[in-house]
């Protein structure tokens, strides 16, 4: 009779050594996420750290000090995007990308974006630890106003990467107080002494990882470790101003009215109504609004909103965008109202390569990390680069599926086994 008596010494060896490994990794993961979580314009009501604000340019600081200390050759363009380059064999040879961005919505959390930069880190970490060398070159990269805090506008850094965004759009873009990015940006230059500066840097590259919480509780819920990405939802987002009349509360009747808060209140149901009426994920929210005069016994001259919509489907996504329009006319005419709509970004649903999902699922499997190939319904800087190169995602659960607010957490321990896979996938291919 032959007796098995539990794993051999070179198994256990194995996985004691493994188990070492995930555990630094974890660690370094979490210390890294907790001296960025510093960068912040609030304390105790979530994370905000807006792009090309003093906090911005320290979070930079620190990534870009993390990127020299492992000997990484250093960018940052004009608009802030970020690139720690490490060389491989083949110095031509089309890069491959790791990264996400620093920015945050405001009062949101410390793990958005954040930890994608950081796995992008860990990986070339550990492939210098292990004196791995790869035939590609591979380039970390910390994306610029990827979140529109600021700016209203998303992916901003990664479209001006993708060449979608010229120089003479710079101007368009204004924050709140009518600062445009492009002086903004200038703020950057105290950073000149630590880093190489570029207008623009050509990217030549063969594909792209992006590590993100998942922001949902599909993975929480399942007790799976990691969510492979398959396709990513399109997104759009639009400003729309109604301009009635200023008047006084109690003197003018309801008919003899042009409310455009009124308006606005129909055109936020409509929206609601509307995109219910769809079964594959579609969205729509209008989550900013600003009422002019905002005050209680003055009707509302003026309103301006934020309408945000995004669906895995495209034909869904247009269908929305359409009605909408047709139907903020409608409500325009029929009380009275100037309008206008202007389009702030938009980003057609993309699919994600097939050939980097089986590798990375390949690797899961290997590694017994459990996992699900699932979509995604916000949107991330990896469906503008979708546009350049191959391009994949890998999720990490999110406690109680929560994000955008200071309750944010991802285990540094999933990010680390994100790290593995992708690293054993970024060798492979």
């Amino acid at each position: 009779m032959i007796r098995h008596n539990g794993a051999s010494k070179k198994h256990k060896k194995y996985l004691t050594e493994k188990g070492e490994i995930m555990n630094n990794s974890s660690r370094k993961i979490e210390e890294l996420i907790e001296k960025i979580a510093v960068f912040t314009e609030n304390n105790g009501t979530g994370f905000t750290r807006f792009s090309y604000t003093d906090m911005d340019i320290e979070a930079r600081r620190l990534i870009i000090e993390e990127m020299t200390t492992l000997n990484l050759d250093v960018y940052m363009d004009y608009l802030g995007n970020i690139f720690g380059r490490r060389e491989g064999k083949n110095k031509a040879a089309p890069a491959i990308l790791i990264g996400s961005h620093l920015d945050t919505v405001k009062d949101g959390g410390k793990y958005d974006g954040v930890a994608g930069v950081i796995a992008g880190i860990e990986v070339v970490r550990l492939l210098t630890e292990k004196n791995i060398e790869t035939e590609n070159p591979i380039e970390v990269i910390a994306f610029a106003e990827e979140e529109g805090g600021r700016f209203h506008s998303a992916f901003v850094g990664s479209n001006w990467i993708a060449g979608n965004i010229k120089d003479e759009d710079l101007s368009k873009y204004l924050d709140d107080n009518g600062v445009s990015i492009e002086e903004a940006s200038k703020s950057l230059d105290v950073l000149n002494p630590i880093v190489k500066r570029c207008r623009r840097r050509e990217i030549n590259a063969k594909a792209m990882f992006e590590l993100h919480c998942e922001q949902g509780t599909v993975l929480e819920n399942e007790k799976i470790s990691l969510g492979i990405v398959s396709s990513i939802t399109g997104s759009s987002s639009f400003r729309v101003t109604l301009k009635g009349m200023a008047n006084h509360a109690g003197t003018i009747p309801m008919n003899l009215r042009r409310d455009a808060f009124y308006g606005a209140s129909l055109i936020s149901v409509e929206l609601n109504r509307y995109v219910k009426t769809f079964e594959t994920h579609s969205v729509g929210t209008i989550g900013n609004i600003c009422v002019k005069p905002n005050a209680y016994n003055i009707i509302p001259g003026e309103v301006s909103f934020s309408m945000d919509i995004r669906s895995l489907d495209e034909n869904n996504m247009f269908s929305i965008i359409n009605h909408m329009k047709t139907y903020i006319e409608k409500i325009a005419l029929e009380n009275k109202l100037d309008f206008e709509i202007k389009e702030n970004h938009l980003e057609y649903p993309v699919k994600m390569s097939k050939e980097l999902i089986d590798a990375l699922v390949d690797n899961a499997r290997n590694k017994s990390y459990s996992y699900k190939v699932m979509g995604s319904g916000a949107g991330h800087d990896t469906i503008v680069m979708n546009e350049i190169c191959d391009t994949v995602m890998v999720f990490v659960p999110s406690k109680d599926g929560r994000s955008h607010c200071k309750e944010e957490y991802s285990s540094p321990r999933h990010i680390a086994m994100g790290c593995d896979i992708i690293m054993d996938t970024i060798i492979k291919i």
